[in-house]
């Protein structure tokens, strides 16, 4: 869920202001996932558990919603 409301919001940003401002945003959400999978790898986890990690901390907060 998380995700996918980061990708409206891109793309919602993107047609309201600039396609820049989309690709800001989807950038930064790419490297916060980069930098949680590079965490999770390097305390330990492999594989799937590693990128379900990197994907809880990044967009686990559509929970909340």
């Amino acid at each position: 869920m998380g995700l996918a409301i980061a990708i409206i919001a891109g793309v919602l940003a993107g047609a309201a202001w600039s396609p820049r401002t989309g690709l800001i945003i989807a950038g930064a959400f790419a490297a916060l996932f980069v930098v949680a999978l590079a965490v999770a790898l390097l305390a330990g986890s492999r594989g799937r558990d590693a990128v379900r990690a990197a994907y809880k901390f990044t967009f686990g907060w559509a929970d909340w919603i």
